[in-house]
């Protein structure tokens, strides 16, 4: 058995960009308590890294869950939520690899920057509820066994 494809994109959309539009708009209420509404645009909107990672994580997360067999919720959060993180983590690392920064420092820091902005927390509790409505069908191959276990009897 397999997910669908339809339903591992919408799935991995659903999260990722649900949890980083959340990160954006808790951060966008501190940002305009402070008056740095510049700030917050040039990081969230103007960032190309942003992308990197919506594109790297949908990415992640779909491939997750069409190559992975269909598993109980629990560990969809688990597997899905420890990739995300890891996806996080590496479009950061790479952002500050490439600003000549320290890769960790930079990608650690933004992972402490998620959770306040509840962009993570965010990320898992989508994947649970998300994940209570994959597609799942069976495989070309566990299709013919059915069908001729079916003709024998």
């Amino acid at each position: 058995m397999t997910v669908t494809w339809r339903s591992a994109v919408l799935y991995a959309l659903t999260v990722v960009v649900l949890s980083w539009l959340t990160g954006a708009a808790v951060d966008l209420a501190w940002q305009a308590t402070s008056g740095g509404l510049d700030v917050w645009l040039s990081f969230w909107l103007k960032d190309p890294w942003n992308a990197v990672f919506l594109a790297a994580t949908t990415a992640v997360l779909t491939l997750a869950r069409r190559l992975d067999t269909p598993l109980p919720r629990w560990r969809v959060i688990l597997v899905d939520g420890g990739l995300y993180l890891a996806a996080f983590l590496a479009s950061w690392g790479a952002c500050a690899w490439a600003a000549d920064g320290a890769p960790a420092d930079g990608a650690f820091f933004m992972a402490y920057f998620a959770l306040f902005t509840l962009q993570l927390p965010a990320a898992w509790l989508l994947s649970a509820w998300r994940s209570g409505h994959l597609q799942v069908v069976l495989k070309d191959d566990e299709a013919d066994s059915a069908n001729r276990d079916r003709t024998c009897q």
